[in-house]
């Protein structure tokens, strides 16, 4: 019986290996598929987002994103910036306000978004750096101070990302909604890695709004942590 027992283990190869194949293909096909769904959701929201054709103000609020460990841009930094650059040059705008504190780690979310509208050559002038935020709620709520007159805002980050924060601030301020616009940042397959839990989180975020938030009136008033706090 002993004796056999090898050449079962070696008759059974051929089997496990397809099986293995078999099982390997399946999780490449799955993996393919979640990354196309996921560009497609991307690629929506950012065809959802802009504004038509207007005259008159404008300013743009670019939400914050986590600085890299030693404090260089993360790269998501730069696609919200970007995006948020754009809108300000498109609809020749006189203020872009970037804004998040210094949440997972010692570096300033705003000041390292900072250097790069510089980069892109916004003029001092019309940079605001709002340093306190520490979500999107937050970078909404700190944001608004910065945002009064002007006759159309326009809210930049990712393309998922800024539809939640135009959501947020018809919540904190109704009467801005209707001059209000997403502005979405988007490149095609690039950032894979980020994409998909992005859109896992944006998922768990809209879910959990529609669940608790916005159905209490009193989750709608704007936040700003105080200075030092």
């Amino acid at each position: 019986m002993a004796a056999s027992l090898p050449a079962i283990a070696c008759a059974g190869g051929p089997v496990l290996a397809r099986t293995a194949k078999r099982v390997a293909a399946s999780a490449g096909l799955a993996l393919a598929a979640a990354v196309g769904l996921c560009e497609i959701v991307h690629f929506a929201a950012h065809r959802a987002s802009g504004a038509p054709p207007g005259g008159g103000t404008c300013a743009v609020l670019v939400l914050g994103y986590p600085s890299e460990r030693d404090g260089s841009a993360h790269p998501v930094q730069r696609l919200r910036v970007e995006a948020g650059v754009s809108a300000y040059r498109e609809h020749a705008c006189s203020r872009i306000v970037v804004s998040g504190g210094a949440v997972e780690n010692p570096h300033v979310e705003a000041e390292s978004m900072a250097r790069i509208a510089r980069e892109l050559a916004v003029p001092p002038d019309d940079l605001v750096v709002e340093d306190r935020a520490r979500s999107t709620w937050e970078n909404v709520g700190c944001g608004l101070a910065h945002l009064e007159g002007f006759d159309r805002l326009f809210v930049a980050s990712d393309a998922l990302h800024a539809h939640r924060g135009l959501r947020y601030l018809c919540r904190q301020r109704p009467a801005l909604c209707d001059r209000a616009y997403a502005v979405g940042g988007y490149e095609a397959f690039s950032l894979l890695w980020w994409k998909l839990p992005a859109a896992l989180y944006e998922l768990r975020a809209r879910i959990r709004d529609l669940a608790i938030y916005e159905r209490n009136e009193t989750a709608n008033t704007a936040t700003c942590p105080a200075d030092g706090a």
